[in-house]
């Protein structure tokens, strides 16, 4: 049986998110109640790129910080006359915090399952 590949973040997917939520922001993508929890989320990312390119401990995204962050894709894409499967590069961070995000709840699956 081989292993599933577990997929991670690094300073560099993470700086993507904020500059794809900074993009969304100037063509005004998102509505003006949408905008406490994109600072909220940017300001979590802003501090985990840093903590990634000075080689601090990282404090990870919640299940649900994550979920949005791939609400911010799918909603963005959809706001914006294009596609996110139209931009490369976007498509892979998006395939990338998906995979996160799949890990992250078959992970919390296992846990309640051992209790």
């Amino acid at each position: 049986m081989s292993e599933i590949e577990t997929v991670e973040l690094n300073g560099t997917l993470v700086g993507a998110v904020v500059e794809l939520i900074d993009f969304y922001s100037k063509k005004g993508v998102f509505k003006i109640n949408e905008y406490k929890d994109i600072a909220s989320i940017t300001e979590k990312l802003t501090v985990m790129k840093d903590a990634y390119d000075n080689n601090k401990e990282v404090e990870l995204l919640s299940l649900n910080e994550l979920a949005f962050i791939v609400q911010i894709f799918k909603e963005g894409s959809l706001r914006v006359p294009t596609h996110v499967e139209s931009f490369g590069q976007i498509y892979t961070v998006y395939q990338h915090f998906t995979k996160i995000l799949e890990q992250e709840v078959e992970n919390e699956k296992k846990k309640k399952e051992s209790k």
